[in-house]
């Protein structure tokens, strides 16, 4: 059984629909990409799933179950029983979901003492080794230190801290390494894969780096225009992308092979505003491959090592 089970999930915001019909699934222990365009819809998704949709937005359809509980729609307290503890999410803006007037100890240690999980002092020592885990020099000093008193950067890497330190069931990383140099993010994203390894945490990894998705995934999950448009193993996704999107992503992969002075590859045009979505494909004003049969939505088809939602696949040519 999945530890997580999105089924048919929708969101919008009053009329107007911003997610549609997402479906995945992830196991214990595996690390799932959640990939596409700035606009796809990634971040709603892994904000429903922790319950934190803001004001205006709501689950239109859909399921979502947790180690087999439906908990969608849950009381406030019963979602703050798991929220910190079994479910934790590293944000896209760390100074923004900092608390500017608590040091950055306390903030990492917070959920260890919210949950009862271990004694004050305990949690304070717990946070100083986490923050030194995280890159965060002079940890024990840093600790006393407010948000401001901090860069960017290091801001960052507390909010990892604070997700990581109770060794959720689930991780939920939205872009876990953005402002973050080349060997503090590969330092992160080395204990993100320890805590799926040794400790068998399931991780919703939501990413533009698809370096990053090809190293450490064990499936992927692409969308584009609120809907899942291809999902499967990684080995299958980046050796044989069946729908154009997915391919034109891979493309956009700087190589070494490349001719050094040959421009990248960029994919045209930008992704529709929810008030512009065409009728049926929504990829399909991008795309050389659309037709007439494209003016309706198409589903997801192939079997769960992988599938596509497209009326003309690669795997056709």
């Amino acid at each position: 059984m999945s530890l997580l089970e999105i089924t048919d999930l929708a969101i919008s915001a009053g009329d107007l629909p911003l997610v549609d019909g997402v479906t995945l699934d992830i196991q214990a222990g595996e690390i799932v990409a959640l990939v596409g365009e700035s606009g796809s819809g990634k971040s709603l998704t892994a904000l429903s799933v922790i319950g934190l949709l803001g004001e205006g937005l709501d689950i239109t359809r859909g399921q979502i179950r947790f180690d087999g509980a439906t908990y969608l729609g849950a009381e406030a307290q019963d979602m703050a029983r798991i929220r910190g503890r079994d479910l934790s999410m590293i944000f896209q803006e760390p100074v923004s979901s900092l608390n500017p007037l608590m040091p950055i100890g306390a903030q990492v240690a917070e959920s260890l003492i919210a949950h009862g999980v271990t004694s004050a002092s305990a949690a304070k020592d717990a946070a100083i080794d986490m923050l030194d885990r995280v890159g965060i020099p002079d940890p024990k000093r840093r600790a006393e230190q407010l948000p401001a008193e901090l860069s960017g950067g290091m801001c960052q890497r507390v909010m990892i801290a604070a997700a990581l330190i109770s060794q959720p069931r689930l991780l939920i990383a939205d872009e876990p390494t953005t402002a973050l140099d080349v060997t503090i993010q590969a330092q992160i994203l080395d204990l993100i894969a320890d805590l799926a390894q040794e400790d068998g945490t399931a991780v919703l990894m939501i990413t533009h780096d698809m370096g990053i998705v090809a190293e450490m995934a064990d499936r992927v999950c692409v969308m584009y225009g609120g809907r899942v448009v291809e999902q499967g193993a990684v080995d299958a996704i980046f050796s044989a992308p069946r729908h154009p999107y997915t391919s034109m992503l891979l493309r956009t992969i700087p190589r070494l092979d490349h001719p050094p002075k040959q421009e990248l590859f960029a994919i045209l045009g930008n992704v529709p505003s929810p008030k512009n979505w065409p009728q049926g494909c929504r990829f399909k004003t991008r795309c050389d491959r659309q037709s007439t049969a494209c003016d309706i939505a198409p589903v997801l088809t192939g079997d769960y090592h992988h599938r596509t939602a497209c009326f003309h696949p690669l795997s056709e040519m």
